[in-house]
């Protein structure tokens, strides 16, 4: 009896280990997929306007009236001066109420951008050790 018991915790064990991992990795799967999507809009952003959208500590300044107040992260749309939307939300990070977010930032003469993320499965072939974030799309 004490043996089925035991077998059963390790079963049960085995389960909960594999669920969290999975759900680690569906929630990483979800942050490059939002930077992409902003990637792509940043990009089209670039070839409109010739420069990308200024930062404002790791944010996008294109929301608001005339796309010039600073966006928050599951907030939008991102906007021009003229009223062109290029995204009409701005993706979230799935932790955010944990505190977790996107960093976006770019150069000074703002024609390359970066945005981070933090993955949570630090096996990621694509988990970045030496840097600040550790995963991050860029042009």
């Amino acid at each position: 009896m004490g043996f089925v018991v035991a077998v059963l915790l390790v079963i049960v064990g085995i389960s909960g280990l594999q669920l969290r991992v999975s759900q680690m990795k569906t929630r990483d799967a979800q942050r490059k997929a939002d930077v992409e999507l902003v990637g792509r809009a940043l990009s089209v952003y670039l070839e409109d306007h010739k420069i990308l959208p200024a930062a404002d500590e790791g944010k996008i300044v294109g929301c608001g009236y005339l796309g010039g107040e600073v966006c928050e992260w599951g907030g939008g749309p991102m906007i021009d001066a003229e009223g062109v939307t290029y995204l009409k939300k701005l993706p979230g990070d799935p932790w955010s109420a944990k505190g977790w977010k996107y960093m976006y930032s770019t150069n000074a003469e703002r024609t390359r951008y970066k945005i981070c993320i933090s993955l949570e499965y630090k096996a990621d072939k694509e988990f970045k050790k030496d840097i600040q974030c550790n995963w991050y799309a860029k042009n």
